[in-house]
């Protein structure tokens, strides 16, 4: 059976799969919307605090519906690509949904550093209260942004600098359709079942 799976997965490459250098794009994205809301969070609590429309903004922008939608649909949509990896069509639908998704993903946190920000540094905090809040909150914030970066992973899977297809998927279309098959059918199932478990 490891001999089976080796065969049928030996001709992909590290380099297929790993992003290198080009992480730094998902690094520029990030900082991009990140920086920008995290900045407008601290000035609005610090001049406009009673006023509900920027407020409401806020939290409206950290709220993950919209974040777990699209996302959601991302997931399926990658899982598409998958299945259907000898058309160019599917991966770049989905290509566009995750990186939207990514960049939605880190405008969010953003904001919500912002808002943590605010909080870690009240002075209505004592100060073992602000220890714990700042270490419990910052090892959740680290998660989110390793959760909204797993976005950007997919999306790099499917990318590529030009119409043509990724060297991932065109390694991929290699396989036996089956493969591709189950491989794409366990992404549907996986965001399938989560979305209607956390609906």
């Amino acid at each position: 059976m490891k001999e089976y799976l080796l065969r049928q997965f030996n001709h992909f490459e590290l380099s297929d799969v790993n992003p290198g250098q080009e992480i730094n794009d998902a690094l520029l994205i990030f900082c991009c919307w990140s920086i920008s809301a995290f900045f407008f969070v601290i000035w609005a609590n610090a001049y406009y605090p009673e006023n509900a429309f920027y407020q409401s903004a806020i939290r409206e922008g950290i709220g993950p519906n919209l974040w777990n939608a699209i996302g959601s649909f991302g997931f399926f949509a990658f899982g598409i690509a998958i299945i259907f990896s000898q058309y160019s069509l599917p991966s770049r639908i989905a290509r566009q949904i995750l990186i939207n998704t990514y960049a939605i993903g880190c405008l969010s946190f953003g904001l919500l550093l912002g808002q943590w920000w605010t909080l870690l540094v009240s002075p209505e905090l004592i100060w073992w209260r602000r220890g714990l809040f700042g270490v419990t909150s910052g090892l959740l914030l680290a998660v989110i942004f390793l959760y909204n970066l797993a976005i950007w992973y997919l999306y790099y899977l499917l990318k590529n600098d030009s119409e043509k297809k990724s060297t991932f998927l065109e390694k991929l279309e290699s396989m036996h359709v089956m493969w591709r098959f189950f491989i794409g059918l366990f992404f549907l199932i996986s965001i399938t079942i989560l979305f209607f478990t956390t609906s």
